[in-house]
């Protein structure tokens, strides 16, 4: 099922130079089973040698520009490598950002921490010839893919006419490719996007309708085998039961949870001062008056990653879905 996904990441690793095994197996991130498989391919095609105790490439292989890595520090989290021109441009490029709609539950994380998840992305080979889906997108993850140039496809589903001018505008203006469609997860999604991409990314509400509601309509937008999925969810609104509650309906769909990455993504509170969706009912809570606004950057969301077991199960496509 990874065959090819594979191959691209030991090919990869070897543009480097030779590696042992063991160096090879440190940076795959599937199962043992398809990392024996994928070597044994190369080794058949004749794209591999074995030297030693080292492994080399037999064949030409290009280091790519942009590189996922296991951070050098901690040896732990994984990193991006010769994304820094694209990191900067995307900082120019959403200072034009539709501001936050409370309306709409809105508020985009950090500028970094929007390329930490297209390094997880990267790292599973799920961004360069990838058809992307995007179930709300006020992080603007979409546009830092369409910046890389890598994804086949890239579609934004949201409610928000204004990111899809703010997206028309500057991918004209750049010279980039992403597809808009104004869209409420309470509608049905439509016929022509179901079943059509390989990857979806979202950021849900926590409540469980509004959870599920955009869970249904990303997994609905899934091909129906070897597609994948990456969204946030938060400690901080989800409890314990809503967390046991999301495992049984990710199962129900086929889809396993293969990575938790707590506190990933934090969003920029300091810059919006009291008045985010959540401070205002925190503060009326208190049985004392506190009126400053947030000194740190305090909401912050795990990251997750879900992935087909055989056929995906897609639900509820078609009806319509209370919020």
């Amino acid at each position: 099922m990874r065959s090819s996904c594979g191959e691209k990441k030991v090919l990869e690793e070897l543009a480097g130079g030779k590696k042992t095994l063991w160096e090879l197996l440190a940076s795959y991130p599937w199962s043992l089973e398809d990392f024996a498989r994928t070597l044994n391919g190369l080794h058949r095609k004749g794209w591999i040698r074995v030297e030693g105790g080292l492994i080399r490439a037999a064949v030409p292989v290009r280091k790519r520009a942009l590189r996922s890595l296991r951070c050098p520090a901690c040896g732990r989290a994984v990193v991006l490598e010769g994304h820094g021109e694209l990191e900067r441009k995307f900082g120019e490029l959403v200072r034009e950002r539709p501001k936050p709609d409370t309306g709409y539950l809105q508020g985009y994380m950090r500028e970094e921490d929007v390329w930490a998840r297209i390094a997880l992305m990267h790292h599973y080979e799920e961004v360069e010839g990838k058809s992307i889906v995007l179930v709300g997108d006020d992080d603007l993850v979409g546009l830092a893919l369409a910046l890389t140039g890598l994804p086949e496809r890239i579609t934004v589903l949201d409610i928000d006419r204004r990111l899809g001018e703010f997206l028309e505008r500057v991918g004209r203006r750049e010279g980039l490719e992403v597809e808009f469609v104004e869209y409420d997860v309470r509608h049905p999604l439509p016929r022509e996007l179901r079943g059509r991409f390989e990857v979806f990314v979202t950021d849900p509400p926590e409540d469980q309708k509004g959870l599920r509601a955009f869970l249904c309509r990303a997994v609905c937008a899934l091909r129906p085998t070897g597609s994948s999925g990456y969204f946030g969810l938060t400690a901080l609104e989800s409890p314990p039961e809503r967390w046991l509650w999301l495992q049984r309906w990710l199962s129900r769909r086929n889809l396993v949870l293969t990575d938790i990455l707590r506190d990933h993504s934090r969003y920029p509170t300091r810059e919006y001062g009291v008045g985010l969706t959540y401070e205002e009912p925190l503060l009326r809570e208190l049985e004392f008056e506190y009126r400053a606004p947030p000194s740190v950057d305090w909401y912050r969301s795990a990251f997750l990653r879900v992935t087909a077991v055989g056929r995906v199960r897609p639900t509820a496509c078609g009806r319509r879905l209370p919020l």
